[in-house]
């Protein structure tokens, strides 16, 4: 397939995480399209996901990947209008109300003590297969 662009590690992973996030409403397709009969939504949103599936086959799967460099080998008109929605989507991130801010902060801070409590049990469990599985 020919190249239509190249970016660096750092766009790619900007680009990766408004993906990620995009896909994270994959529920709203079945929504669409099983529940509501909303047919014209459950197209849209099918078209959505699989201009992302396939930028993720450009620039990959993984959160990180090893290369500095990624071809996207989407056609220019196509790549175009997928960068503008995920474009548009990061515009109304970014200019979220302080309601929206509060819940996102307390949603990191949730995230974080996840993340605590998952290292405290990784430790936990290290240690009692380094010990064999004694009781202490």
């Amino acid at each position: 397939m020919p190249i239509t662009a190249t970016i660096t590690k750092d766009q790619r992973d900007g680009i990766y995480e408004l993906v990620r996030n995009h896909l994270y409403s994959i529920d709203d397709l079945w929504t669409a399209f099983g529940r509501s009969r909303d047919y014209a939504t459950a197209e849209r949103l099918g078209i959505e996901f699989g201009e992302d599936f396939r930028l993720l086959a450009d620039i990959g799967w993984r959160p990180d990947e090893e290369r500095e460099a990624f071809e996207l080998t989407i056609p220019p008109h196509d790549l175009a209008e997928t960068l503008k929605r995920l474009f548009d989507e990061a515009e109304k991130l970014l200019t979220e109300s302080p309601h929206e801010r509060r819940e996102r902060e307390d949603d990191e801070q949730t995230n974080r003590r996840f993340q605590s409590g998952l290292d405290a049990c990784e430790a936990v469990l290290i240690e009692l297969d380094e010990r064999g599985g004694d009781r202490a």
